[in-house]
């Protein structure tokens, strides 16, 4: 598991690290354990998810957030990294290099589908065709 630093501000930190960001409970600021991950820890996260199989943005967050025990794990550093890991997928897809399956995780039939690179058919066609995959795989 990755070592990761708790920072007393988030400011120019390098990912990974863990800040505890002030959230609103019942009308008082209370510190929340935040976790912000890296890049590598979301590809290995993704990686984890079996080929065939999907999971959500949410449950790969929910998990890394446990797995380092923050509260929960930020969204948007979430959300930036992912389209990141999503253009390379797309450029790379089809090449020898190591293509995070990011279509395991983006679920081709909801809006936001349509803000990463290759869109809801890139998507829907990566999962489509792991799915073949399985299917003729497991009649062998």
């Amino acid at each position: 598991m990755t070592s990761v630093r708790i920072v007393a501000t988030p400011e120019g930190q390098e990912l990974p690290f863990i800040f505890h960001k002030p959230h609103s409970v019942g009308g008082v600021m209370v510190p929340q354990a935040m976790l912000y991950p890296s890049r590598d820890m979301l590809a290995d996260a993704i990686r984890a998810v079996p080929k065939g199989s999907t999971s959500s943005l949410i449950e790969i967050r929910a998990e890394l957030a446990r797995q380092h025990g923050t509260e929960t794990t930020c969204p948007v550093t979430t959300a930036r990294l992912v389209a990141e890991i999503a253009d390379d997928a797309v450029i790379n897809w089809s090449s020898t290099e190591d293509v995070v399956p990011v279509w395991r995780v983006i679920d081709p039939d909801r809006p936001s589908a349509r803000q990463f690179a290759g869109g809801p058919d890139f998507f829907r066609a990566r999962r489509e065709a792991e799915q073949e995959e399985e299917t003729s795989s497991a009649g062998r």
